[in-house]
C-alpha cells in the first residue's frame, strides 16, 4: 500500500516535471521568436533612415557643388525631417515604463482579502506565481501581464487586471475558470512572448500612427511619409501573421488548463457568459450611457445600473439565447483569440470531469475600488457629468431618446417647410401632402428611412403628449423608451396611426382626428427640454464630452509643431550656406526661385494638392497609445482628421454661408465634417468644426 502511493506520487511528479521542461522549452523557442520579431521592426528602421540619410546628404551635395541647378533641396531636406522624426519617435516611444490601462485602479488586499485569497490559491494549483498587483477595469476581460527584461527572458513583476463585470456577475465556478486561463499563461511561459510581440506591436502601430498624421499635416513632401508608411506596414502584416498564429495557440493551451481545473462544462460556460455579457456591456454603453452623458448626466451607481439591465426578463432571455448560440460579428483576422466557436468545441470534447464545491462569498468588502473605476471612466469629459439616482437616470434615458428623435424630425421638416418654427401641425401637413419620401431623405440617410420615420414620428407626438400632461416615457432595456399614459388610455392604437401616416398621406386625417380627441394642439411648440431634471437636450444643444483632442493626439500634435521648428531652423541655416555659394556661381547659369520668394506655407509644394495614396494600416485601431495587457494585441483609433479640422465658436450673427465665405470653404462641406445633414440652423455659443488650413483674418483665403 504504502510502495503503491509512493510510486503514484513518483509518476506524478515525474510527468509535472517533464511537462514543466516541455513548457519551458516552448516557451525559450517562442521567446526567441518574439526577440526575432521584435529585432525586425528596428532593422527595418536603421534601413530606412539609413538610407533615407545618404539621399539627402547626395541631395544637399549637389545643390552645393551646383547651386544654380539644384533649387529642389529644400523640398527634399524638409520631407525627409518630417517623415524621419516621425518614424524614429514612433518606435522608441514604446520603450518607456509601462503604464496600467487608464481607466485601472490598483485593488489592495485589504479592499478585497477573498480576492487575494482565491488567485494564490489557484496559482498554486496551477504550480505559477501569484501576481504581485491587481487591477480592476470597466471591460467584460481579464489579462495578465509581466515586466519583461531582458528581451522577455527574464521576468519580473507580475499584473492581473479583471473586468468589474466579470467579478460582479460571474459565478464564483465561472470567475475560476477566467482567472485559471489567465493563470495559464503564466504557466505556460506565455508572457514572456507576449511581452516583446506586443512591444514589437506597439512600435508598429506607434509608427503608422505618426506617420499617417504627418503625412495628412502636409509637412514637407507627404510622398516620404507614405513611403515610409508603406515599408513599416507591409513589415507590420508579416509581424502580425507569424504572432498570431503562436498567440492564438497559446490562447488554446491556456483554455485546456482552465477547463483542467474547473471541468469541460464550466470552463465552457464561463466562456459564453463571457461573450455574453461583452455584448451586454457595450450595448449599455453605447445606447444608454454615452447618450445622456453627452446630455451632462450619468447614473450615480454605473455598475449598479447595468446590474438593473441584466436582471430584467427580457434582456435575461436574449442573454439566454446568446450563450447559447453564441455570435461572432465583424471578427478581424488581427484577433488574437480563435474563433469562439473553435474554442468551445475544443473544450466540451475534453474528458468530463466534476468540479469541486465553490464558496460563494464577496470577493471584496471594500466598494471603493469600483467607484474609482467608474470616476476614471467619466473624468475624460471637458465639464463633469451630473450624478442621478438609477430611477432619475433612466428616466432621463428614455426622455433622450425620444427628445432626440422628435428634433431631428422638427429640423428635417425646418428644411422642407417655409414655417421658421415647425411644429407638429407643419410636419402632419407634410405627411398630408405625401412628402413622405422627402421628409424621411431629411432625416436620415440610413437603410429603412420608412421606419425612421414612423419612429420619430411617435416619438414627436409622445412629446406633445408630455407636454400636455397625458404621458410620459419611461425606460426599456430592450426598446429604448416606451411611452405610459398618464390617464389609463390605451395608446396602441395612436401608434398604429402614426405608423401609417408615416407611409401612406391618406391615413393622417385619422391621425389628427385621434390627436384632438386626447386634447392635443397640434399647432402648440412641441417642449423639447427634458422634463426630469432641467437641461437641454437634442443633437445640438447637449453636453460636447469631446471637446478636447485625446492626450496622445494633442502630445503628437505639440511633437510635429517641434518638428516643425527644428526643421524651419535646419533650412534657415542651409539656406544661408547655399546663398554665398551661389554668390560665387556662374551668373550665366539659370537661376532658381531665391530662398526669399518661395511661398508662404513653404516647405510644402505651392500650388498643388498633396497626393493622398490609401492608408497602409494592418493593425487593428482602438486608442493609442493606452498600455494594454500583454494578451490583448492593441487594437486602437487614430482620429487623424484632427489636424485637419479646427473648432470655432459661433457669435450672433453667424450663418453657414458666412462662416463658409470666411473658412474658404463650404456650406455642404460645413454640413458634412458637422453632421448636420441638411440642417443650416445654428446657435450662438454652438462648436463647429472647419477646416484647420482655411483663411483667417489675418491670413485671407486664396
Amino acid at each position: 500500500m504504502s510502495a503503491d502511493g509512493l510510486g503514484g506520487t513518483a509518476v506524478r511528479r515525474g510527468r509535472g516535471w517533464a511537462a514543466g521542461t516541455a513548457s519551458a522549452v516552448l516557451g525559450w523557442l517562442r521567446g526567441l521568436l518574439a526577440v526575432a520579431l521584435l529585432a525586425g521592426v528596428y532593422v527595418l528602421t536603421f534601413v530606412l533612415v539609413t538610407a533615407n540619410t545618404l539621399f539627402v546628404v547626395l541631395v544637399v551635395w549637389a545643390a552645393f557643388t551646383s547651386p544654380t541647378s539644384s533649387g529642389s533641396w529644400p523640398l527634399v531636406v524638409a520631407g525627409s525631417i518630417s517623415a524621419v522624426f516621425a518614424l524614429l519617435y514612433g518606435v522608441t516611444a514604446v520603450s518607456r515604463v509601462e503604464e496600467p490601462p487608464p481607466d485601472a485602479v490598483f485593488v489592495h488586499r485589504r479592499q478585497a482579502p477573498e480576492l487575494w485569497r482565491l488567485v494564490e490559491e489557484l496559482a498554486r494549483e496551477l504550480d505559477t506565481r501569484a501576481p504581485t498587483r491587481i487591477y480592476l477595469t470597466p471591460e467584460v476581460n481579464a489579462a495578465v501581464s509581466e515586466e519583461a527584461r531582458m528581451l522577455g527572458f527574464a521576468v519580473g513583476a507580475r499584473t492581473m487586471y479583471l473586468g468589474v463585470p466579470l467579478l460582479t456577475r460571474l459565478t464564483p465556478t465561472e470567475l475560476r475558470a477566467v482567472l485559471c486561463h489567465e493563470f495559464g499563461h503564466y504557466a505556460g511561459r506565455h508572457t514572456r512572448f507576449g511581452a516583446v510581440t506586443y512591444r514589437g506591436a506597439a512600435s508598429l502601430q506607434s509608427a503608422l500612427f505618426r506617420l499617417r498624421m504627418t503625412a495628412q499635416s502636409r509637412q514637407g513632401i507627404p510622398g516620404y511619409a507614405w513611403f515610409y508608411q508603406a515599408a513599416v506596414g507591409a513589415y507590420a502584416k508579416v509581424f502580425l501573421w507569424v504572432s498570431l498564429a503562436v498567440r492564438r495557440r497559446q490562447e488554446l493551451e491556456a483554455d485546456a488548463r482552465a477547463a483542467a481545473v474547473v471541468g469541460p462544462a464550466a470552463a465552457a460556460e464561463a466562456l459564453r457568459r463571457v461573450h455574453a455579457l461583452g455584448h451586454a456591456w457595450t450595448g449599455f454603453l453605447d445606447m444608454f450611457v454615452r447618450p445622456v452623458q453627452r446630455l451632462g448626466f450619468v447614473p450615480k451607481d454605473l455598475f449598479g445600473a447595468f446590474a438593473a439591465m441584466l436582471d430584467d426578463p427580457s434582456v435575461q432571455q436574449r442573454l439566454t439565447d446568446l450563450r447559447k448560440h453564441p455570435i461572432e460579428t465583424n471578427r478581424s483576422w488581427l484577433d488574437s483569440h480563435p474563433p469562439l466557436a473553435r474554442r468551445l468545441a475544443l473544450i466540451e470534447a475534453r474528458p468530463a470531469r466534476t468540479p469541486g464545491t465553490v464558496d460563494d462569498v464577496p470577493l471584496l468588502v471594500d466598494r471603493a475600488p469600483v467607484r474609482r473605476v467608474q470616476e476614471k471612466m467619466v473624468a475624460r469629459a471637458r465639464s463633469r457629468p451630473t450624478e442621478l439616482p438609477h430611477g432619475t437616470w433612466a428616466d432621463v434615458a428614455a426622455e433622450a431618446f425620444a427628445v432626440e428623435l422628435a428634433s431631428q424630425l422638427l429640423e428635417a421638416a425646418r428644411g422642407t417647410a417655409v414655417s421658421a418654427r415647425p411644429t407638429l401641425s407643419t410636419v402632419l401637413d407634410l405627411l398630408g401632402r405625401g412628402e413622405q419620401a422627402e421628409l424621411a431623405r431629411r432625416l436620415t440617410d440610413a437603410p429603412g428611412p420608412e421606419e425612421q420615420l414612423a419612429e420619430a414620428l411617435f416619438a414627436l407626438i409622445g412629446q406633445a403628449l408630455a407636454g400636455a400632461g397625458r404621458a410620459r416615457w419611461v425606460l426599456s432595456w430592450t426598446e429604448g423608451y416606451l411611452l405610459v399614459p398618464s390617464d389609463g388610455t390605451d395608446l396602441v392604437d395612436l401608434e398604429d396611426l402614426a405608423a401609417g401616416a408615416a407611409r401612406d398621406a391618406s391615413a393622417v386625417p385619422a391621425l389628427r382626428r385621434d390627436l384632438a380627441r386626447r386634447g392635443v394642439d397640434v399647432r402648440e411648440p412641441v417642449p423639447l427640454l427634458l422634463r426630469t431634471v432641467s437641461a437641454p437636450a437634442g443633437r445640438t444643444t447637449g453636453v460636447d464630452i469631446a471637446g478636447q483632442l485625446p492626450g496622445f493626439v494633442a502630445e503628437e500634435v505639440e511633437r510635429q509643431r517641434a518638428v516643425r521648428r527644428f526643421t524651419v531652423a535646419v533650412l534657415v541655416v542651409l539656406a544661408v550656406a547655399w546663398g554665398f555659394t551661389l554668390v560665387g556661381a556662374d551668373g550665366s547659369e539659370r537661376y532658381p526661385p531665391a530662398a526669399n520668394n518661395l511661398p508662404a506655407n513653404w516647405p510644402t509644394l505651392p500650388n498643388r494638392t498633396p497626393w493622398s495614396p490609401p492608408a497602409v494600416d494592418p493593425l487593428p485601431t482602438l486608442g493609442w497609445p493606452h498600455t494594454l495587457p500583454s494578451y490583448a494585441l492593441p487594437s486602437y483609433s487614430f482620429p487623424s482628421d484632427f489636424l485637419l479640422y479646427g473648432t470655432i465658436v459661433v457669435k450672433r450673427g453667424d450663418t453657414l454661408t458666412r462662416i463658409a465665405a470666411r473658412h474658404c470653404t463650404t456650406v455642404k462641406e460645413l454640413q458634412e465634417i458637422n453632421d448636420m445633414g441638411k440642417r443650416t440652423a445654428i446657435n450662438a455659443g454652438q462648436r463647429l468644426r472647419v477646416p484647420a488650413l482655411s483663411g483667417t483674418v489675418d491670413k485671407p483665403c486664396d
